[in-house]
């Protein structure tokens, strides 16, 4: 199932992609429920007439689309990609904090 994640939210075409690495611990976590957390702010009414693995597409989606601008402006900013890739634990420490979660 972690391919059709990646391939779902877009990574597979993402070439030179620093931060893959990150989507690919989600898309593994994706099996797991990793999207629970986020259903938790959406009101029932409105989560009975969603799909659950619409939120974890679009999640999923967004965060690859965030972790690719901040690549470009490290990228526009002259790092060199071993630079880049020092970010990658720090992403991951914020996007799995409980508040960066919610939002």
């Amino acid at each position: 199932m972690i391919v059709d994640w990646l391939v779902i939210w877009g990574v597979t075409q993402a070439v030179g992609f620093a931060f893959k690495p990150i989507l690919e611990d989600l898309a593994k976590d994706a099996a797991k429920d990793w999207a629970k957390d986020l259903l938790k702010g959406i009101p029932k009414q409105l989560l009975e007439k969603i799909k659950r693995e619409d939120i974890e597409i679009a999640a999923g989606k967004a965060l690859k689309e965030f972790f690719q601008l901040m690549q470009q402006e490290l990228e526009d900013a002259d790092l060199e990609t071993d630079q880049i890739k020092q970010y990658t634990k720090p992403l991951k420490k914020f996007i799995n904090h409980k508040s960066v979660k919610q939002i």
